[in-house]
Order: C-alpha cells, then sequence, then structure tokens
C-alpha cells in the first residue's frame, strides 16, 4: 500500500505537467470521425437479420481463423474502423489489427444485448469479455459499449466506431496505470 501511495505522489505532478502541455485541440479524433460519417461516398442500407447474425458472429470468438475467413465478407475494402485503440481506414490494416489483438488475447467475445436500426445506422450494444495474460497471470476483463455501424449495399460494415470505455475494460489491468484508474474511478 505504501509502494501504491508513493507511486502515485511521484507520478501525479509528472502526469499533470503532461496535462498542462497538451493542446487545446482539435485532436483530430473527433475531426476524423464527423468526416468519415458525412463523407463516406458509400450508401449506408439497413442490414438484414442474417447480415448483423454474421457481423456478431464474426466476434464470437474473434480468433485467427474467423478473421482469415470472413474479414472480407463482413468488412467492406475502405472501411473506417474505430475501436477507441486505434483507428484504420481500410480492411488490410484492419485485419492486421485484428490478427494481432487475437494474438494478445487468450479468448475474446461479444455478447449482443440490443440492437436499435435508425436510418442508416445500426447500434449495437454489448458486453465483451477478454481474457488474456499480463506478467504471468491470466486476467479477465469485462465491459460494455456500443458499436456504431453502416453497411453496404453488399451487406459489409464501411463505418464500425466503437464507444466503450478503455479504463473499466483495460486500464484497470495495467501495472502503473491501473491502480491509478482505480483510485480515479473510485474517488
Amino acid at each position: 500500500m505504501k509502494s501504491l501511495l508513493l507511486t502515485m505522489v511521484l507520478l501525479v505532478p509528472v502526469l499533470l505537467t503532461g496535462c498542462s502541455s497538451t493542446p487545446l485541440g482539435p485532436y483530430g479524433y473527433t475531426d476524423q470521425f464527423l468526416e468519415r460519417l458525412e463523407a463516406d461516398g458509400q450508401v449506408a442500407v439497413q442490414p438484414d437479420d442474417d447480415t448483423l447474425s454474421r457481423f456478431i458472429d464474426f466476434y464470437n470468438p474473434l480468433d485467427h481463423q474467423r478473421i482469415a475467413e470472413g474479414i472480407d465478407q463482413i468488412y467492406a475494402s475502405d472501411v473506417y474502423f474505430n475501436d477507441t485503440l486505434v483507428i484504420v481506414r481500410n480492411r488490410e490494416t484492419l485485419q492486421k489489427h485484428l490478427l494481432a489483438t487475437a494474438e494478445r488475447l487468450s479468448y475474446m467475445s461479444l455478447e449482443p444485448l440490443n440492437v436499435v436500426r435508425d436510418g442508416q445506422q445500426v447500434y449495437l450494444v454489448w458486453v465483451m469479455e477478454a481474457h488474456f495474460s499480463l506478467l504471468g497471470r491470466e486476467r479477465l476483463s469485462r465491459t460494455i459499449g456500443i458499436s456504431q455501424l453502416r453497411f453496404n449495399r453488399d451487406g459489409q460494415v464501411f463505418f464500425h466506431q466503437d464507444f466503450w470505455d478503455s479504463s473499466q475494460g483495460l486500464d484497470q489491468h495495467l501495472p502503473v496505470l491501473g491502480p491509478m484508474t482505480r483510485w480515479l474511478r473510485d474517488h
């Protein structure tokens, strides 16, 4: 406990100094989202139930085989994908990201809780469960989130924006950042 307190006392001034030098913005995240949402150049359509089920199945579980066999059917070649950890703009880069993610995880699944269809968009509310090893210990991360999806006429996702709290899902498990994240959340 004393080492945690000492770490926080030493680290907080460094973090606050870093925050004081942060530019006012814009940071690009919001601008990229709005730009792609408004000027994607593709016609969005509501997917049928089979197409949406195929998307959900792609992530259950997320593994090398599903990615390799299914990504061309699930995602358009010119996809905008933001899972709050990375932004990619094409299927090839997305495939590399998903394969690297699957490599780092022991297991990951997505449990759909609700689907909201709104005009040209689908909002999928989910619980994500990820098992991974960190410093030789198996960890479990369960978090809730929402995916904003837009599908093209071929039933492929060309816009995928995830909204979830990475501090609840992943950051809390990191050696230095985790205790601070949990402390901030509790206070």
